[in-house]
């Protein structure tokens, strides 16, 4: 079990103005009102002002938005993890998933008393408290104009990224990373982390790399790959050794690109789950806004209550950014199998 996701030592997280603790990390909040979200760090030059900015006040959405200098561009999307490591501190707050599908759950409570300035706060002290970055410049957008016109800047800067990124293969690389974030919700669950093969959540190899290095989160860790075990489902034995020994012996194979046999097991905020349709000898692929029923008469939420935290053949959680990669369900002939999609998959796969 990982006991905390950013060292109190290192990064600040104290504040005065709402109650907030290392001991509700893994809160699950209900009753709660749900705010739309989405996050965003970029790099700005030396001439940046710093401070907290607000615009609008709290109702249905909130924008993160994190100006920083003295750091490279690389280091932006590693630096999009420290928000909700801060947000998750607060009591009666849950911030769930990434990117521009952030989900925040308010309790009543939190609600009546929580304010923008203080939540400003709280990030530009845990941003500034990073040796690295020289200067911070906090935006909170609750403006619903506003919004809408930064999610799409953001999803459009977070696409570029993610291009950059499906240019590093997994053979360029002596070294994957690993996540055992889902550990305070899911003992014994381990993600692994390759330049084509992104978590479930939408973290990128090239993120957990940068996060690592700057030690901003506990939670990432390399992993030697070691010797070719298969090179198609993209099997290693260092892989193999530190699923095994971060799992405690749950899991002790995994094939990276592959459903039907040793497949990643799926921890929580999958933007996707991949099924086995045996009717078919073929797959499908289910987004979590997705609320119908599958062609195997599962929904999303179904599956994941079926699979989460565990190794199950026929099924696998997956980034949106892995359907783009070129290794994508390489074990099982890829594209060629796929035969269903939700409708949001295939809108994303028509755009990008």
């Amino acid at each position: 079990m990982i006991h905390r996701y950013v060292d109190p030592n290192r990064i600040n997280v104290k504040t005065d103005c709402v109650e907030a603790d290392e001991l509700y990390l893994g809160e699950k909040v209900t009753p709660h009102r749900i705010i739309k979200g989405f996050e965003l760090v970029e790099v700005s030059d030396s001439d940046l002002e710093p401070g907290i900015e607000v615009i609008g006040e709290l109702n249905d959405c909130l924008g993160i938005r994190v100006l920083v200098s003295g750091v490279s561009d690389y280091a932006t999307s590693a630096l999009e993890s420290l928000i909700p490591e801060v947000m998750n501190r607060i009591k009666g707050l849950e911030y769930d998933f990434r990117r521009e599908n952030v989900e925040i759950r308010l309790s009543e409570d939190t609600l009546k008393k929580i304010t923008l300035d203080c939540l400003g706060k709280m990030l530009y002290d845990a941003f500034r408290s990073i040796p690295s970055i020289e200067k911070v410049r906090v935006t909170l957008i609750a403006d619903e104009d506003v919004f809408n016109s930064e999610i799409e800047r953001a999803r459009k800067i977070h696409a570029e990224r993610d291009e950059k990124s499906r240019k590093i293969k997994d053979e360029d690389v002596n070294e994957f990373f690993g996540c055992v974030s889902c550990q305070y919700y899911v003992p014994n669950h381990v993600c692994v982390i390759s330049p084509e093969r992104p978590s479930p959540c939408g973290t990128s190899w090239f993120d957990a790399k940068v996060a690592n290095e700057l030690d901003i989160v506990q939670y990432y860790f390399k992993i030697e790959k070691g010797d070719v075990v298969d090179e198609k489902g993209g099997e290693y034995a260092g892989v193999n050794r530190a699923v095994e020994e971060k799992s405690e012996g749950n899991i002790k194979r995994v094939k990276l690109h592959s459903v039907l046999d040793k497949p990643l097991p799926t921890g929580l905020y999958s933007e996707l789950i991949v099924f086995y349709i045996p009717e078919e000898d073929g797959f499908g692929i289910v987004d979590r806004k997705y609320r119908k029923r599958t062609p195997i008469g599962l929904t999303f939420d179904e599956m994941e209550r079926l699979i989460v935290g565990q190794q199950v053949e026929g099924f696998v959680g997956i980034s949106f950014a892995y359907l783009k990669s070129k290794k994508f369900l390489n074990g099982e002939e890829g594209w060629k199998r796929v035969v269903w999609v939700s409708p949001r998959v295939e809108e994303f796969l028509k755009q990008n």
